[in-house]
């Protein structure tokens, strides 16, 4: 579980620490603020590609093999970074980053579902979302004092090295997989005739869409009257996503003992309230809502990662890729379709369309994730007592 947990921050520190370095961009680089930006766009753009684009493959080759060889691969673009010159070639290093990191976070939800019995994947998902929001928080805090200290190439450099230590963890002390099925030939489109599957990719993507959407626009929401917080202030506000590192393995362990969809349920209303409460002008709704937001966000995508490898009971690899895809997919829908709302209706109509999706998620649970029938895990019956 350590191994899982360092190995899932780090690709999410290499994802977002490029965050607090974009005026640096936009300055050395002569570009915009905007154009800076795409360093993590196109990130999240690839990373979403090749999750759709290599579900057919994930399941073809051994589990520790791949995420061994994804953990050795991102240290490649983290070392060019160092000495990478036009603004191009950034874009291009970082699009490299997005179509290897499936390979770890992937493969990583389908190497938990196989080798860990159904009464603990909970709680190790639960982990491995707790990890995806320490990396987050870490990429961005490290940042910048390496930056300031020595440059923003240094970052890189230090992600170069983390990487390195990944990949010999990985390959050392990682059990090799024990429970890995044969290779499907159904390996992908198998999983769109699964109501089940297909309800919690809709919640993935519903849910993902709030959240970034959320985040992405409560800086010009606060940024203006009756609030008028400085940028120090404001930043303050995404200290709340270290709530998802508690409710993340909470919410884990609680899926294993209430069910699934009754934690993701949980969450999906947790976070609408939290959204709701923002609608009160006052800055202690605007850090309780967030924090709200933020607990309900990672309990429901804990229970949901779990939830996905509990009913696709064939090509693990093919299905947490497709759930993935539509995660991310909704993230970058989250963060661009909310402003052309923005001038005409403000932060209400944010609310309405982020507490909309939500309403669309506990729906996909009702009325889609239940049809599963009987949950059995060949894998894990299968397999010799311990």
């Amino acid at each position: 579980m350590l191994i899982i947990f360092l190995a899932a921050m780090n690709v999410f520190m290499i994802l977002y620490a490029p965050q607090p370095l974009l005026p640096l961009f936009a300055e050395d680089f002569g570009v915009s603020i905007p154009t800076a930006s795409l360093t993590i766009a196109v990130t999240i753009i690839a990373l979403a590609i090749a999750s759709l684009l290599l579900a057919p493959a994930f399941d073809k080759w051994r589990r520790k093999k791949v995420m061994l060889f994804a953990s050795i691969a991102l240290i490649w673009p983290s070392v060019m970074l160092c000495i990478t010159q036009p603004f191009s070639m950034v874009l291009f290093w970082r699009i490299l980053y997005g179509l290897f990191i499936p390979g770890v976070t992937a493969v990583m939800m389908a190497y938990i579902a196989e080798e860990f019995p159904p009464e603990q994947r909970g709680r190790v998902m639960g982990v491995y979302v707790s990890a995806n929001v320490a990396g987050g928080l870490l990429g961005r805090v490290i940042s910048g004092p390496i930056a300031e200290a020595y440059s923003w190439q240094a970052v890189f450099g230090a992600l170069a090295l983390y990487s390195t230590l990944i990949s010999l963890l990985i390959w050392k002390l990682l059990p090799n997989s024990q429970h890995q099925p044969q290779r499907s030939e159904q390996s992908f489109l198998v999983h769109f005739r699964n109501p089940a599957l297909l309800g919690t990719f809709l919640i993935g993507f519903s849910q993902f869409f709030a959240f970034i959407g959320f985040f992405t626009y409560i800086p010009f929401y606060a940024s203006a009257a009756p609030f008028q917080l400085t940028v120090t202030q404001i930043s303050l506000l995404y200290l709340t996503y270290a709530f998802g590192i508690l409710s993340a393995p909470i919410a884990g362990f609680l899926s294993d003992k209430i069910g699934r969809r009754t934690t993701m349920a949980a969450g999906h209303v947790i976070g609408a309230m939290g959204i709701l409460l923002t609608l009160w002008p006052s800055v202690p709704s605007l850090l309780i809502g967030s924090s709200l937001l933020t607990l309900g966000n990672f309990a429901s995508q804990s229970a949901a990662t779990a939830y996905v490898t509990d009913v696709a009971l064939e090509s693990r690899g093919a299905a947490t890729s497709l759930y993935l895809f539509f995660f991310y997919v909704g993230g970058s829908l989250g963060a661009w379709l909310p402003g052309f709302l923005w001038n005409d209706f403000g932060w209400r109509g944010l609310v309405v369309i982020t507490v909309s999706m939500l309403v669309l998620a506990l729906l996909s649970n009702i009325l889609l994730t239940k049809r599963h029938g009987q949950h059995h895990d060949p894998i894990r019956s299968s397999a010799p007592p311990s």
